[in-house]
């Protein structure tokens, strides 16, 4: 599946989704422990490198129910972190 690129104030938005692993340490879609968790890359508008960017880990306690799900929260907190209101995240160096 192709993962959309947005871009917000200058910067790139890369959601990263991935399938939950369970408390076995296994990637399961189908099992109790299933759904998925997230983080975001984000980089300025034409980086030259993907090394130019820095991901952002998605601190949710549950998994995210669906893919989609997942895509929307990375959306919000990228451009959270961009304005400036995650504490101790922040792209001002990129």
């Amino acid at each position: 599946m192709t993962q959309g690129i947005k871009t917000y104030k200058g910067y790139e938005i890369h959601p990263l989704v991935y399938p939950r692993r369970t408390s076995s340490g296994v990637t399961h879609r189908n099992s109790l422990d299933s759904g998925y968790d997230a983080s975001v890359r984000i980089c300025r508008v034409g980086a030259k490198s993907i090394d130019d960017g820095r991901v952002f880990r998605l601190a949710h306690f549950r998994p995210f129910e669906g893919a989609g799900k997942a895509r929307m929260a990375c959306m919000e907190h990228a451009t959270n972190v961009i304005d400036g209101h995650v504490d101790g995240q922040s792209v001002a160096d990129l």
